[in-house]
């Protein structure tokens, strides 16, 4: 074998040998809320602006994420609270070089954490419909 073989061959080495190892899994950085309302037990994650429902076993179904939009930008505001009736949600996504916020953003409620309404033009709407 060439010496610029075997340079390869330890490079190629190194590369699996890293991409095998398997360290701690990464932080849940994700923000948690818990509440119960009318009688149903809702557990939810924002993520990144995305709202997850957080099964039994642990795993999540997105139920929520702000629209798309095609330049790169950053989550700038994720906030839930209840009340007595619904889960609220504000979601808002900044675009990388831009001030203040938001390039996509929605305001969404719910009463189980499944079936989702979004506040267009001032009515309640069910979430991906379009106001008439």
């Amino acid at each position: 074998m060439t010496t610029s073989g075997m340079r390869c061959w330890r490079r190629c080495s190194l590369l699996l040998l890293l991409a095998g190892c398997q360290g701690e899994p990464p932080p849940d950085t994700a923000q948690h809320f818990r509440a119960e309302l009318h009688g149903v037990s809702m557990h939810l994650a924002l993520d990144d602006c995305e709202v997850f429902r957080v099964l039994p076993d642990g795993r999540r179904e997105r139920v929520l994420t702000t629209d798309f939009y095609p330049m790169l930008s950053v989550c700038q505001r994720q906030e839930v609270s209840a009340d007595s009736e619904y889960v609220l949600v504000q979601l808002g996504r900044q675009a990388l070089g831009a001030g203040g916020c938001c390039a996509t953003d929605g305001t969404w409620r719910s009463r189980d954490g499944q079936h989702w309404q979004r506040r267009v033009q001032g009515r309640w709407v069910e979430a991906g419909a379009t106001p008439r």
